[in-house]
């Protein structure tokens, strides 16, 4: 297979000018992003990281995990998941999380660090079909700043938008930092707009900002509204919501649809201006509207979200999860504050008593705040300043099974039936948090206040609990296919063979066993071994060995036989990784099945033959090609860390220490393979009929390569080697 490329690097898209422009990254400015980019801080951005020995440990962002096994490695620069084993290099990382491409990918590290981007022009054969994604993220980014230039620099933006804003009581600063901005009221002034600057009708309409009807009759979605961006949890604009300002709008809030960039039940409005402050705070504030974020930030409560016109989901909640302080083996539970602010009315309390339970389900401490019945945030904040808000929410704060225990109650205590629901129904909530000691804590109070007794409390818990983990049995008996992003559908094994796919990744299923799922090539495994040994140890010696070499003798002296006199020299070679798995496999005219393995072996041998003391390790981790890059991360990452204690006593024997042993190991178990597979393909091809002559040679070969295979499989019984379990 023809190595492939990724040096070039492209994207076909101008928000400048009508026609589009071809561009590229050069290779000295893409080593200058993996030089300077930090996987830890690149990580930080999005979790919250815990020092643990030499590596950082946290929640993982891909996955639903309350244990933290997502870890990072500052020495190696690469992170992993050990759960659902997504991770890899800071570029990987960021691919994987805002679902980027590799160009997008690198221009937003590059952003990061403030390392300037030299572009150049490509030739038309050079030109790949454009990123979607890319494409859409452009048109929301020029939208936000369209809508947000009407508002300041438009007429009817000035009079309508701005006076709304100023009307609802927000501060001209944090109308700037929050982006808001303003529809003209005119059907399609938003779009005729964006398709002169060149924005294709297509992308308009898959972002949901642009209605087409039939005959490309087309209608701005939220002509006449007050706009406000939803933004990424890296700050990239990823929808709208616009909210209706004539009085005879039927639709109070018009929301941007789901598209490939936004998902409603994944993103929380404020999350992006938040997140430091709830780091900082350590705790979280849960509201319902864009103006209850707007107005409580600008009194001075930052770490507060909101849900994008939906209910609360589980993603979301897992998204701040991941923001919360972690902690090591819940030792401080106070990292893990979350507060609901509903409106004092029966909608708002319906909906805090609906999503406390999906909060303490995700290990969570949950609180509640009422607010006086006439107001909501945005209200309550709009008419009390910072400090008085701040004060009335530590004083009214409320534990949320508390807070429901007592709600209900007095309506229950006159009527058995209902006590004994109430009752069921709080042992239903108390059975979902994670925490022994918390739910027995909960028990005894709640119990005290409903005068009833515990054992009550413990039998319906365990019956809810024992039903979930029955569940969860069955769920891991039948388990879910995990797609790693690296994967191209349909194919057997992680491949590079298709270079427009660059970028793109599937989406991510969770499996209830949380292990990678094996791929179902023939000798995928102990391939996969070889390539690792490849880029952990492939430029180390593995072993010497003496090389005679005979040459003529200066002053040849004719013998008596009339052969000339040779001088023998003895030589030490020293032989690496890379050489002996590259010479044992040509020895028997092997060659690896995977296309992406192949790859990397050739191109090891390649580099290792221009420069013995190049590290492989580095150059696949930092691979032009994202594939090779993530399989590279994947392979040398270490699911455990070794005690001081052990390097203290004595001197630990490692795989370096045994390459001799264990490099010839994976070789021969993979020539054993080879060997078994061409005997059951013989043995399958006996069945058919065939003249007497095939038969003799087809059953000699078989006898032949048993012979071999019997003289590999007594080898391989020497070594006790697990090489798939260990990584």
């Amino acid at each position: 297979m023809p190595r492939l490329s990724f040096r070039r690097l492209r994207t076909s898209f101008s928000t400048e000018n009508k026609h589009s422009h071809f561009l590229m990254i050069d290779r000295a400015t893409i080593d200058k992003i993996f030089e300077i980019a930090d996987i830890v801080d690149v990580v930080s951005d999005y979790v919250t990281l815990k020092r643990r020995g030499v590596n950082y440990i946290g929640l993982c962002p891909f996955h639903n995990e309350k244990t933290p096994s997502f870890t990072v490695s500052p020495a190696k620069n690469i992170c992993k998941c050990f759960g659902c084993g997504k991770g890899g290099n800071p570029v990987n990382f960021i691919m994987e999380l805002e679902n980027l491409s590799y160009f997008e990918a690198l221009k937003f590290l590059a952003k990061k660090y403030h390392i300037e981007i030299e572009e150049k022009e490509l030739s038309p054969e050079e030109i790949q079909k454009q990123n979607e994604r890319e494409s859409l993220m452009a048109v929301t980014e020029w939208s936000q700043q369209h809508f947000t230039s009407n508002l300041y620099n438009h007429v009817e933006g000035k009079a309508i938008g701005m006076s709304y804003f100023m009307h609802r009581g927000f501060r001209e600063d944090i109308i700037k930092k929050f982006q808001l901005g303003y529809a003209i009221d005119k059907r399609d002034e938003y779009t005729l707009a964006a398709q002169q600057k060149g924005y294709k009708l297509d992308y308009l309409e898959k972002t949901g900002l642009t209605i087409v009807k039939d005959n490309n009759y087309v209608i701005d979605r939220f002509h006449g509204r007050a706009i406000f961006p939803i933004h990424s949890i890296s700050g990239k604009v990823i929808a709208f919501g616009g909210r209706a300002i004539k009085k005879d709008d039927q639709v109070k809030y018009q929301n941007s649809p789901e598209s490939e960039i936004y998902h409603k039940s994944q993103a929380l409005y404020g999350v992006y201006f938040a997140k430091n402050a709830i780091i900082r705070e350590k705790k979280c504030y849960i509201v319902e509207g864009y103006c209850d974020v707007i107005s409580m930030v600008q009194a001075g409560i930052e770490n507060i979200v909101a849900p994008c016109g939906t209910a609360l989901t589980s993603e979301q909640i897992r998204l701040l999860r991941r923001i919360l302080p972690s902690v090591d083996n819940d030792k401080n539970e106070e990292n893990k504050n979350v507060t609901m602010m509903y409106d004092g009315d029966s909608a708002g309390i319906n909906a805090a008593l609906k999503n406390g339970k999906l909060l303490l389900e995700e290990g969570l401490n949950v609180k509640v705040v009422v607010l006086p019945p006439e107001d909501d945030p945005d209200t309550f904040a709009q008419n009390h300043n910072a400090s008085d808000v701040l004060a009335y929410l530590n004083e009214h704060e409320t534990d949320y099974i508390i807070f429901k225990t007592t709600h209900f109650l007095e309506e229950c205590r006159r009527d058995p039936i209902k006590k004994a629901q109430l009752i069921s129904d709080i042992a239903n909530t108390i059975a979902v948090i994670p925490d022994l000691i918390k739910r027995s804590v909960y028990v005894k109070e709640c119990a005290r206040i409903l005068e009833t007794d515990e054992k009550i409390f413990y039998a319906q818990i365990d019956k809810v609990r024992s039903a979930k983990l029955e569940n969860e049995i069955e769920r891991i008996k039948n388990p879910q296919v995990i797609t790693p992003s690296f994967l191209n559908p349909g194919n057997s094994s992680p491949t590079a063979n298709n270079a427009e796919n660059e970028g793109q990744t599937e989406p991510f299923v969770q499996s209830q066993t949380n292990q990678l799922p094996q791929i179902s090539g023939c000798f995928y495994d102990e391939e996969k071994n070889i390539i690792q040994f490849v880029v952990k140890y492939g430029e180390k010696v593995m072993c010497e060995v003496e090389k005679e070499t005979k040459t003529p003798v200066a002053d040849k002296e004719e013998r008596e036989d009339g052969e000339e006199e040779e001088k023998t020299e003895t030589t030490i070679q020293s032989i690496t990784v890379v050489k002996y798995i590259k010479n044992q496999l040509d020895s028997d005219g092997l060659t690896l099945s995977d296309a992406t393995f192949k790859q990397m072996l050739d191109e090891a041998v390649e580099q290792i033959s221009k420069n013995p003391n190049f590290c492989i390790e580095r150059y696949f981790i930092y691979h032009e090609n994202p594939i090779i890059s993530k399989m590279a991360s994947d392979l040398i990452a270490e699911p455990y860390q070794l005690s001081k204690i052990h390097t203290k006593m004595k001197k630990v024997e490692t795989d370096t220490d045994r390459l001799f042993e264990l490099v010839p190991h994976i070789v021969m178990d993979f020539k054993f393979k080879v060997i078994s597979y061409k005997i059951k393909t013989l043995q399958e091809k006996l069945r058919t009929p065939m003249k007497d002559n095939e038969l003799i040679s087809i059953m000699t070969e078989i006898q032949n390569l048993q012979k071999v295979s019997r003289t590999l499989a007594a080898k391989l019984g020497e070594i006790v080697y697990l090489p798939s379990s260990r990584f």
